[in-house]
Order: structure tokens, then sequence, then C-alpha cells
């Protein structure tokens, strides 16, 4: 590293990012950041002011999950505090995010005088907060190791993807460092013993059995091993299902694709093809409540092969730190190309699909059904969609053409999250592709002020918020008056924050929307407000919510 007078801590943390491909930090800005956000001006590295921090982090989340890497900065106490729903949920859905906080002097760390934005006598506590929400924290108050915990920082982040916390003392922001050398970024590597068996075990049981389905689940789409999970499925010849928590977007398409799997919440053609499989491999896929329909999925541990980020678990042995991407290569070099294996599969069970064909009825109310067979038709290759809350429930049944970004915050599940996601994903996205967001009004109301952020930098997204009046969600787990929400005029919205708004009662004023949507560029979102029946909900949303009920 060669020493240069006018390179910065907060220069070196700006220049790193930059190189790994990180062309935008959202965030607020506040006194104790204030050195930081000054050298982001220069820096090759645009600022994007969200509308508070929370805000900022979900769009630093959505906009890692395409790009490979997000970051967020904002000021001590009261900005960070704000981040740690967003870092929570990057953390338990394994999205690489760098949460950057500014603090006070070095000096006042150990003086703790009583500072504003500063808890008395506590100001170890963003760092004990952080260190239950992400995966490595520091706290650069050693200028002589500030560079150093940096990459260390930033190599954790890449290779486990999953979020670090960095606070920077105000002093340390403008302290004299060297120039950073390139970054030297490498994986996690499996145990190569317990990779060897684990393999053998899974393959054994694969050549013995008639029937073994894979379900490929988030931590594929982090590790950026789609390609791969294709390659294992049309080698081998093995049946794929695609999940609510990392929703296979890249597989929905393939004839090898059998459809959503959720438990009970599966069409029934998939869920008797997974339940009576001699092996369900969850290839990268928690099999948490919400991915096996509260828990209603018939398969017992005998069935079930787990192939996490760092462990394989089979029913009577657990096997640590292996890779799943080292187990997808040692299982494509094992497991013989197209043996035999049981046929009659289901093909693309999904319940709404483009290959059924739509004919809107013009002066029919809209439907949730209607809307989403009719989003099927809408949605193409190269756009991202986001999903937020009840509409992600909705949407994991919508079958998805080939090269359509999924984002949706299914297994932290915090509502919200989807529409800053779009914010996010704005930014990440290319020229040509289309943001599409699919809000419900309830999770909207959470983050509607980031219209706002979108009409500023000028970005056109087309924004779905179904207005059922309330969160149908929890009417149907326990009804009463607290799931009642203020009655927005949602499309009206633009008119104060930039864009344009229109209002869809029926199947007909559906198409019109539709049809403006086709072509839209802009300035500001598109606000498209769809009008259902408060009770109007599918099958899957009302088995989840009746699970979650206890019954």
């Amino acid at each position: 590293m060669t020493n240069d007078r006018n390179i910065t801590v907060s220069d070196y943390l700006l220049m790193r990012l930059k190189s790994l491909g990180v062309n935008h930090i959202f965030g607020i800005p506040g006194d104790f950041i204030l050195p930081f956000f000054q050298k982001m001006e220069g820096s090759g590295i645009e600022h994007v002011a969200a509308c508070n921090e929370l805000n900022a982090g979900y769009a630093a989340d959505g906009y890692a999950r395409i790009n490979g890497l997000g970051a967020v900065a904002a000021t001590y106490g009261p900005g960070a505090f704000s981040f740690v729903n967003a870092a929570a949920g990057a953390l338990a859905e394994r999205v690489p995010v760098v949460f950057i906080s500014g603090g006070p002097e070095t000096e006042s760390y150990r003086t703790q005088p009583i500072l504003h934005h500063t808890l008395p006598n506590r100001y170890e506590a963003s760092m004990k907060i952080f260190e239950q929400v992400t995966i490595h924290t520091k706290l650069l108050d050693n200028p002589a190791t500030a560079t150093q915990d940096i990459d260390e920082a930033l190599q954790i982040c890449l290779a486990e993807k999953r979020p670090v916390y960095l606070e920077l003392p105000r002093d340390i922001q403008t302290t004299a460092c060297g120039l950073p050398e390139p970054l030297v970024t490498t994986a996690a590597v499996s145990d190569k013993s317990s990779l060897k068996e684990s393999v053998e075990l899974v393959v054994d049981r694969i050549m013995k059995g008639a029937r073994t389905v894979i379900l490929p689940g988030h931590e594929i789409h982090r590790s950026n091993l789609q390609n791969r999970v294709i390659d294992l499925i049309k080698r081998k010849g093995l049946p794929c299902g695609t999940m609510f928590i990392g929703k296979a977007d890249f597989i929905e398409h393939m004839p090898e694709c059998i459809g959503l799997y959720q438990g009970a919440g599966s069409l029934q053609p998939v869920k008797d093809f997974v339940e009576s499989a001699d092996n369900v491999i969850f290839l990268g896929a928690v099999p948490s409540d919400f991915n096996l329909g509260g828990f209603t999925a018939k398969l017992s541990d005998q069935q079930m092969i787990q192939v996490l980020e760092d462990q394989v678990i089979l029913a009577d042995k657990q096997f640590e730190q292996v890779r799943v991407a080292d187990f997808i290569e040692a299982l494509l070099e094992e497991l013989p190309d197209k043996f035999e294996q049981e046929q009659g599969q289901p093909q693309q069970g999904f319940s709404h699909k483009p290959s059924v064909a739509y004919e809107p009825k013009n002066d029919e109310p809209m439907s949730n059904k209607r809307f989403y067979d009719r989003i099927a038709h809408f949605v193409k290759a190269g756009d991202i969609l986001c999903a937020d809350a009840g509409c992600a429930i909705n949407s994991s049944h919508l079958q998805l053409p080939e090269g359509v970004t999924y984002v949706a915050s299914c297994y932290w599940a915090s509502i919200g999250m989807g529409f800053g996601a779009s914010l996010g994903a704005c930014f990440a996205a290319n020229d040509s592709q289309r943001v599409i967001a699919l809000e419900g009004d309830g999770s909207f109301q959470m983050t509607a002020q980031e219209l706002s952020s979108m009409a500023r930098y000028g970005k056109a997204p087309i924004i779905f918020v179904v207005n059922n009046k309330g969160y149908t969600a929890e009417r149907l787990i326990h009804d009463g008056p607290f799931n009642d929400i203020a009655d927005w005029k949602y499309h009206k919205l633009p008119e104060a924050f930039g864009g344009q708004g229109i209002d869809v009662h029926t199947e007909g004023d559906l198409e019109n929307a539709l049809a403006i949507a086709e072509n839209y560029q802009g300035p500001g979102a598109l606000v498209i407000e769809v009008h259902v029946d408060p009770w109007d909900a599918s099958e899957a949303f009302t088995l989840m919510s009746e699970t979650l009920r206890g019954k």
C-alpha cells in the first residue's frame, strides 16, 4: 500500500467499494458521517438519498440482490439504529450489504461525554446491537489498522454473502492512509472429507431411489449458482420445483420444473409428486414454515436432504463446512448423466401461467385471481419484479418467463421491504430493464415516500398497489379493527411525489392501464391502484393465514 497524504480512510473505503462494483451508496447525511459524504463527491460513486435510513437499508438490500454487493451510510445513533431491521433481513436472507455509520471522535469513545445521538455511558450500544444482525462488526478506532479492518470486513461480506457493519469515528474518516491495492477475495472452502462423504451418501440415495426432486432456494441466487443448477437439472434429468423463499426465477420456464411446492399451498399434482418422492433436496433452501406451507408439508426426515451454504443435513448425519457451490460441482461429477428416473411428473404447476389464455371481461370488477392471471402475461424477459408481503405470497404462484429477476423478502418477511428494494433495483437495473413492484396497500404505506426518490432521480418503475383496504393477511389470522388502515387514494400520490397514477376497478380499466405501462418512460413512477374486495384472497394465502392462526 502506497502512502498518500491526500488519501483518507473515507477515500479508501469508497475506492474499495467502487472496485467491487458498487456505483451507488444509499443513505442519509448527518454530522457524524458528513466527512464521508463529502468524500463521496468525486469518488465515482453516486449518493442516493432515500427518505429515511430504514428505506435506504432496504434499497441497499435490493441493489445487492441484483448487483452482488450494496452499501448504505448514515450518522451515528438514530441513523444507524434505523438500519437494524434492514440489516436483520439481509442477515436472514444472506445478502451482502455494507452498513456504514459515522461516529463521534475517537477520544469520545473513551471519555463518553454527553453528546447528541449518544446513549448515556453506552457508546458501545451500536456495536453490540449490530453484532446480532450482521456477520461482522468493526469500530475503526485505530488509524494504523483502519484500512486492514476495512479489507477484512469486505472479504467476510463477500465470502459469506451476509451484511457487515463498519463504524467510523469522525476523525478517522479524515485520517490520511495509503492507496488500496487490489483486494484479494476468496470464497470459503469446504472441508474435503465432509464434502466427499456427504456427496457419496446423497448420490447413493439418488441412485437407489425412484424419484428425486430438487428445490433450489435463495442461497443459490446469492452465490450466483443459477447456471450450475440448470446444468445439474438438465444433465442429470432431475425434476425441480420452485419455493416461496428464494423463488427460483431461473427454472420456472423449464420443462423439468414441476411448479411451486409449498406444502398444502401447492397445486395437488405438485404436492403429491414431491411428497411421494424418495429424496427431496433443499438446495440452498431453508425448510421453514413459510416454505413448507405453514409446516403442512408431509415430508419425513428420511426424505429430506438439506444442502445449505455451510452444512449438509440428512436424517441420521450432519456434515459441517460444506459449501453449496462445491456440493453442486461434486454432484455434477459423481452422478451419472440422464440416469433412469420415474416418469410422469407434473409440468409447470402454477396457478397463474402465461400459457393460459386470458380474455378480459371489461365490465367485471377486478379480483385477486384475475389480476395475477393478467400479470402473468404482462411480465416479460428482462424485467425485475419486486413483491411485498401478501403480494409475494400470491406472486409465488405466478410462473415467470426466462430472464426475469425476482426480488422479495420472504424469510425475514418485513412488510414494506419490497418497495424499498424496488428503489435499489432501479439503480441496479440496466437501461433495458423494467422494474415492476407488486405492493399491497398495507405494505406500501410503510415505505411509499420513496416514490419521491424515484421521481427525484428520474426512475420510472411500474408500481401496482393492490388496494384491499387493510392487512388482509392479518384479517385472515385474527380479524379486528386493528387491521384497518387509512384509505389513501394511491393513484393520486404521483401528483405530490412525481409520476403518473391510474385508478383500476374493472378488468377493462386494467387493460387501459397496462397499455400505458407498456411504453411508460416517466418521469417518476407509474402507480396503478387496483381495487379488490378486502376478503378476496387466494387459497394459498388463506391456508398460510389459517396455519399462523393455529388451525
